[in-house]
């Protein structure tokens, strides 16, 4: 009795570690003015979590999904992550809005030895000159975003002769002013620059920089401002009645459009991710996303729903390729690593581990329901990735350089 009492015990231990959840913890904003965007970047993380889920998780594995409240704070969401790693063995981290935040979760990934998958945070020198092989970016480098907006400005407005750039002052900031000033000069040369300005991340009051840019003779006005900022910037630009037309990485986002209506038609955006990519597989997405998400805050996908997504379905994948959630077959794993995803076939650069994929770019049309009842981006303008990608040696990241870049 007591040898059957003891298999048994055997058994249900080993079907316990066999259904054992692989944790994930998704850094995500949960306070503050920036929480609206990051709700979007949430509700994208949970629906891939649920999704993979409902198919078997990770080899038999479901998900264990931990959210942490980041704060936009550094200190606070190193202390938090490494909770979750300590306490909770989390094997992953998802996130995170804020350049200064991935680095947070980097240097917390690095250490104790748990990948980070990045759907934001876009500064260039992450994958360059500060490269750490816990990190891989699914969102686009600065430069990538950058020449991806230029791109489209070039598409969707030839004739632009000169552009103002306003950024926010932090390094995300600076690094997208040299990547538009980079752009420009390869995707469109004859454009020149008439002024450039960076303001406090968090500012109140735009008009000082309003004032700048109708008084440079600007044309069209190129930013990387997010969230809060960018609500701020279009609000106060209709307001004051600015001329130019606005280019912004972060314009396709209906938490902005809604709120300045008709004033945003013929401003461009670009991202990773658009609901308006017209393919079968993601159209098949976002009907089966409204499905489950119409009397919610989200009742479309997003830019931001849409990375968050393709971010984590990514892990999984590499997790169940692995086989593993040793560190360094993960990484392992993951250099290389090609997938279909809803934004089209992506494939993890090895050497920075930089994800490579064209961008979906658009202008700001009237209400057309696609999807949205409010002006909304239209059909995606794909910039393809061989007009915005970096080149290998160009990163500033040594392992690009010599024989192990693809």
């Amino acid at each position: 009795m007591a040898t059957a009492a003891a298999v048994g015990l055997h058994v249900a231990a080993a079907r316990a570690a066999d259904d054992k959840p692989i944790v994930f913890v998704a850094a995500i904003i949960e306070s503050g003015p920036f929480k609206v965007t990051d709700n979007q970047n949430l509700a994208g993380v949970r629906y891939a979590v649920d999704q993979i889920n409902k198919s078997g998780g990770i080899n038999g594995h479901p998900i264990k999904l931990d959210i942490v409240d980041t704060e936009l704070n550094a200190a606070a969401t190193r202390r938090k992550v490494t909770d979750a790693i300590l306490n909770d063995d989390a094997k992953a981290i998802i996130g995170a809005s804020g350049s200064d935040i991935v680095n947070a979760l980097v240097s917390v990934g690095q250490k104790n030895h748990v990948p980070v998958f990045a759907f934001a945070g876009e500064a260039d020198d992450m994958t360059g000159a500060r490269f750490q092989p816990a990190l891989f970016r699914f969102a686009s480098n600065t430069s990538m975003h950058a020449s991806a907006i230029v791109y489209a400005m070039k598409h969707f407005y030839p004739n632009v002769k000169k552009v103002f750039l306003l950024d926010e002052d932090y390094a995300f900031g600076h690094e997208s002013e040299a990547g538009f000033k980079a752009a420009l000069k390869t995707v469109a040369p004859g454009v020149e620059v008439a002024g450039s300005v960076f303001h406090p991340r968090g500012v109140a009051d735009f008009s000082p920089y309003l004032q700048q840019i109708q008084a440079s003779g600007a044309d069209f006005v190129l930013t990387a401002d997010w969230g809060a900022d960018l609500v701020k910037l279009m609000t106060q630009a209709q307001s004051f009645g600015l001329k130019p037309r606005i280019g912004g990485t972060f314009v396709a986002d209906p938490e902005i459009l809604k709120g300045i209506g008709n004033a945003g038609i013929g401003d461009i955006g670009a991202d990773v991710y658009q609901p308006t990519i017209d393919t079968p597989e993601n159209k098949a997405f976002v009907t089966a996303w409204h499905t489950g998400h119409a009397g919610s805050d989200v009742p479309w996908p997003t830019a931001s729903v849409g990375k968050s997504y393709i971010t984590t379905e990514l892990a999984a994948a590499i997790f169940t390729k692995a086989g593993s959630t040793d560190f360094d077959t993960v990484v392992k794993t993951a250099e290389g690593f090609k997938l279909d995803s809803i934004a089209g076939p992506l494939v993890i650069r090895a050497c920075d581990h930089q994800v490579q994929i064209g961008q979906a770019t658009g202008q700001v049309v009237p209400t057309n329901n696609n999807p949205y009842p409010f002006p909304f981006i239209g059909t995606a303008f794909i910039a393809p990735l061989s007009a915005i990608a970096v080149a290998p040696q160009d990163t500033g990241n040594p392992r690009c350089s010599s024989a192990a870049a693809n």
